[in-house]
């Protein structure tokens, strides 16, 4: 009996080990992860001296009539427009820096509308007319406005552009003053606009095949292809409490960069390496092949050292192809040592489980919805399989491994 427990007290103590062991890989793996946080760190400083050259992320704002009138004392006024269009259509591209990619946009701008004169406009007999806009460096060239059939002059004011406009002597309340403008801006990330007419029709076409609408509408109409995406938003003032308050439009940057991607992947990675360690552990028990505890080690470097393969690939290359080949890597690399160390079939189950276990953590990386319910019946798949191969296992350490032949009355 203390034969037995002695070994059982041996079992316990390499399980705990092993057990150890998998947990420091959360080391090198937090290496691994600092590592990406630096290298998506400088990304966002790329994409932001890129931008702030390029031009950053546009909101339009307006137009809008502001003018000053008296009333007893001084007051100001604004009008909205009666009616709204923008007819918007977007070129993408690809900036290079050094490693890193920063897509940026040309949008191609056409505003039309009508604004109706209250009671005060015709008194004053002129006013401004504003163009929100987020970054006036992203203009390209000089945009046109035009009034009536006026076109104005345009000058720049804070946060966006001004033109005066000059009434007709004989204006009255309710005339309709027609305007249109005309502009090519450069942008990066997102294209946005404020519904701040009476009724705001947006049409968009682009090129970018990943749009991502948001904002506090979406568009009552909108067709995503493989090469770009049409939408169409038609907004009324009576949703609104206020529409300077509101935006709507559309992400056109990638929705997930590469290393958002690798840092999510790096959080399977102990996952990993415990499926590894738990196989290898039972593999070693059922074959009779010892695995010892530096082998273990060099195990979990080499799993450890596929997050490295990968974050160095994807600077250079697509996310899935960085991922195909570390895991060809890695995989390639612990089927041969599993073939060496075991030296059985059961070093090519383990080559498979290791295949396999990066396969599902990528399709796990591509869902979004569904991504803890499918790990979650994986593990549970895992726990079956384990199961079964050690349904039959006995482990009886009173009894030695070859048995002696049984005594004969010569031999006594």
């Amino acid at each position: 009996m203390e034969k037995n427990n002695l070994t059982w007290k041996n079992l316990l103590i390499k399980v705990s080990i092993i057990a150890a062991l998998a947990l420091a890989m959360l080391i090198p793996l937090a290496m691994v992860r600092h590592t990406v946080g630096e290298r998506a760190v400088n990304h966002t400083d790329t994409l932001g001296d890129i931008t702030r050259s390029w031009g950053s992320a546009q909101v339009f704002d307006g137009p809008r009539l502001s003018y000053k009138y008296m009333d007893g004392k001084e007051r100001e006024n604004t009008i909205y427009p009666d009616s709204l269009g923008y007819t918007v259509k977007t070129v993408s591209q690809i900036l290079h820096r050094s490693i890193y990619d920063v897509p940026v946009y040309t949008a191609d701008v056409c505003i039309t509308g009508t604004f109706v004169l209250d009671k005060t406009l015709p008194q004053v007999g002129k006013a401004d007319m504003i163009l929100g806009l987020q970054d006036l460096k992203g203009i390209q060239g000089h945009p046109t406005f035009t009034v009536g059939r006026t076109e104005g002059k345009v000058k720049s004011t804070d946060g966006g552009l001004k033109v005066e406009v000059i009434l007709k002597e004989n204006a009255e309340e309710g005339d309709v003053i027609p305007f249109t403008v005309t502009m090519k801006v450069n942008g990066s990330e997102s294209l946005y606009f404020k519904p701040v007419g009476s009724l705001t029709e947006v049409k968009m076409a682009s090129d970018c095949p990943c749009p991502s609408f948001g904002g506090d509408f979406l568009p009552v109409e909108r067709e995503v292809r493989e090469d770009g995406f049409t939408a169409r938003w038609l907004i009324s003032q009576i949703t609104m409490a206020s529409p300077s308050s509101n935006s709507f439009g559309v992400r056109l940057m990638k929705p997930v960069t590469q290393y958002r991607q690798t840092e999510r992947a790096t959080k399977y990675g102990l996952l990993v390496i415990f499926l590894v360690f738990v196989a290898g552990f039972v593999v070693e028990i059922i074959s009779k092949k010892s695995i010892n505890l530096i082998q273990y080690m060099v195990i979990g470097a080499s799993l450890v050292l596929f997050y490295a393969l990968l974050l160095a690939f994807s600077d250079f290359l697509a996310f899935g192809l960085s991922y195909l080949i570390a895991a060809v890597m890695t995989t390639a690399a612990l089927g041969l040592y599993f073939i060496g160390i075991v030296k059985n079939k059961w070093a090519y189950f383990l080559t498979g489980l290791v295949a396999l276990a990066y396969g599902v953590i990528y399709v796990l990386l591509q869902m979004e919805t569904f991504a803890f319910l499918a790990g979650t019946l994986l593990l549970f798949l895992i726990l079956c399989v384990i199961m079964s191969l050690t349904r039959n296992l006995r482990l009886d350490a009173s009894r030695p491994e070859h048995p002696a032949p049984e005594s004969t009355e010569t031999d006594a």
